[in-house]
C-alpha cells in the first residue's frame, strides 16, 4: 500500500535517524528498565516507532536507523522478569515472522534505563516500510503453536539450507508427532500444494527415481541431515547435495505452514486473505452464535429478538479520524437472508452511513456512492460534515483500509483490505480542491454568524 502524507500525496519512506526516532516517539524517552531484542531480518523493517499491545503487555517496535539496529523493545513491568519479557518479544517476532513468510533472526540483545539499540555500521542493503499491519496479530496460548511459530522463524532466519529443512520438519514432528498419522496427512496433503517452487521441487524428486515422496523427505532429507553415521548423508562440501536440498525446501517449508495451519488452527496468511474472516469476526460476537446460525439457516431472528448493536466509528487505517463517522449510533437495521443492513447516524443526524453485513459470504459491503448520507440543514456542523466527507472520499479512493471499532471498547469489528478503485482515475488536487472549497463554506457560514473559523481540514 502506498502511504500518504495528509494532502494524499505519496510519502517518501526513509530511513531516518536516532534524534528522529525519539521525536517521532517521546514515549521512548521514558526511563525505566528497558529491554531490546536488535533484528536481522528479510522482511521490510519499519521506519517509524509503532507501540502495540501484545500478550496484555505494552511493546514497540523500534524502527530501524541510520545509527542502530531496528527490533522490538519493552519497559519491564513490575511482576515479569526479564527473561520472560524477553521469552514475550521472542513469541511476537515468531507471530511477526509467520505473518510476514520472512526470516527474523535475533542480532543482540540491549535495553537499559532507556531503550538503547546496538550500533549498526551498515548503510544499505535494507527493505523497509512506514509500519507493521498488527491488526488480528495471532497469539496462541498453548506451548505447542508456540513452539511451532518459533521453528518456523528459525527456520526463515536461517541462511542453511540443511538446517532450514530440519527446523521445517520438526514442525511436521510437532503437529503429527504420530509417524503414521504424519505419513498420511502428507499423503493426502502433497497433492494440493500449490506455489513457488513445489513443481520443481517434485520434479527434482522425480528425477532422483523415488516414488515414494515422503519417504524421500524423510530419509534424504530429515535423516541424512540430521545423522552422520548412516546413507544417505549430506556432505557440506559436496555442491550436488546442496543444490539439492535447495530445490526439495520449498516443498517441506509449505508443508509445515500447512502443518501448522491444520495441526494447531493458525490460518496462514493466504488462508486468511481469501477466507476475509475478519471482515466480520467482531460483528458474530454482536449477533452471537445463536442468531448467526439461524440467519445461515434461512430462519431468521425470532420475533422481538434484537441484537444489542454498539455505537460505532468509522475510519481509515493510518489517517486522522472523520468527527462525524465518530460514536454513531444505530438508525437502522433490516434482515434479508443471511445479509443485515445496517444504518448509522450522527448524534446531531446530519450524518447517515450505510453498509451490509452478509454472513453467508463472510463480507462487509460497502459502496460509497450509496453509503453516505449528509442532511444540509444550513448549520455550520453540517458544512463541516461535507468537508469531511471530500477528506473520507480522497482518503478512500486513495486505496483506504475502512475500519469499522466499537466505541465504547475500541474493539475492532469489521475491516476491509486497501480498496482499488477501478475505471477511474483519482487526482489528489482535484480531491484536496474539493477539500478546500468546502473548507470554504464552513468559513462563509461561521462569518456570517459572526463567529471565528476555528476547524481545519485535515
Amino acid at each position: 500500500m502506498v502511504m500518504r502524507d495528509d494532502m494524499g500525496m505519496p510519502r517518501p519512506i526513509e530511513i531516518g535517524t536516532r534524534e528522529a526516532k525519539f521525536a517521532a516517539a517521546p514515549e521512548l524517552k521514558e526511563r525505566g528498565d528497558w529491554l531490546c531484542v536488535n533484528v536481522e531480518t528479510s522482511c521490510p523493517w519499519p521506519v517509524y516507532p509503532q507501540s502495540f499491545e501484545f500478550a496484555d503487555h505494552l511493546m514497540w517496535i523500534i524502527p530501524l536507523t541510520q545509527e542502530e539496529y531496528g527490533g522490538v523493545a519493552m519497559k519491564v513491568p513490575k511482576g515479569l522478569s526479564r527473561e520472560e519479557a524477553e521469552g514475550l518479544m521472542l513469541r511476537f517476532l515468531s507471530v511477526l515472522s509467520w505473518r510476514e513468510r520472512s526470516g527474523i533472526a535475533v542480532a543482540h540483545r540491549s535495553g537499559g534505563s532507556m531503550p538503547m539499540m546496538m550500533g549498526l555500521n551498515k548503510k544499505l542493503g535494507f527493505a523497509i516500510r512506514e509500519e507493521f499491519d498488527l491488526i488480528d496479530l495471532a497469539c496462541p496460548e498453548e506451548e505447542g503453536p508456540r513452539i511451532a511459530l518459533a521453528l518456523m522463524r528459525e527456520a526463515l532466519s536461517l541462511n542453511h539450507h540443511g538446517y532450514a529443512f530440519l527446523s521445517y520438519w520438526r514442525v511436521l514432528e510437532l503437529a503429527y508427532p504420530v509417524t503414521k498419522a504424519r505419513v498420511d496427512w502428507m499423503q493426502a496433503t502433497l497433492p494440493t500444494l500449490r506455489g513457488p517452487g513445489i513443481t520443481e521441487a517434485l520434479e527434482t524428486i522425480a528425477a532422483q527415481g523415488a516414488e515414494d515422496v515422503c519417504r524421500h523427505l524423510f530419509e534424504s532429507g530429515r535423516c541424512a541431515i540430521a545423522h552422520a553415521s548412516s546413507n544417505p548423508i549430506i556432505n557440506p562440501d559436496d555442491p550436488r547435495d546442496a543444490l539439492r536440498l535447495y530445490r526439495e525446501l520449498p516443498l517441506v517449508r509449505m508443508l509445515a505452514e500447512r502443518a501448522i495451519e491444520a495441526g494447531f488452527g493458525i490460518p496462514t496468511p493466504s488462508t486468511e486473505y481469501a477466507q476475509h474472516l475478519y471482515e466480520l469476526r467482531g460483528w458474530k460476537q454482536v449477533f452471537g452464535d445463536d442468531l448467526i446460525g439461524r440467519l445461515l439457516s434461512g430462519e431468521g431472528p425470532r420475533e422481538e429478538e434484537n441484537a444489542d448493536m454498539p455505537n460505532v466509528s468509522v475510519r481509515l487505517r493510518q489517517r486522522p479520524p472523520y468527527p462525524p463517522m465518530e460514536n454513531m449510533t444505530i438508525a437502522g437495521l433490516d434482515v434479508e437472508g443471511a445479509v443485515v443492513r445496517v444504518a448509522y447516524k450522527s448524534a446531531d443526524g446530519l450524518f447517515e452511513m450505510r453498509f451490509q453485513l452478509d454472513f453467508g459470504e463472510e463480507r462487509l459491503h460497502f459502496a460509497i456512492e450509496n453509503g453516505i448520507y449528509g442532511h444540509d440543514d444550513g448549520s455550520v456542523a453540517a458544512a463541516e460534515y461535507r468537508r469531511e466527507f471530500h477528506r473520507f472520499f480522497r482518503d478512500y479512493f486513495l486505496n483506504g483500509e475502512l475500519i469499522i471499532v466499537n466505541s465504547n471498547t475500541a474493539e475492532i469489528l469489521s475491516r476491509k483490505d486497501a480498496f482499488l478503485p477501478t475505471n477511474c482515475y483519482v487526482e489528489s488536487d482535484a480531491c484536496n480542491a474539493d477539500i478546500a472549497k468546502a473548507q470554504a463554506e464552513v468559513d462563509r457560514r461561521i462569518a456570517a454568524q459572526g463567529g471565528q473559523n476555528t476547524s481545519e481540514p485535515a
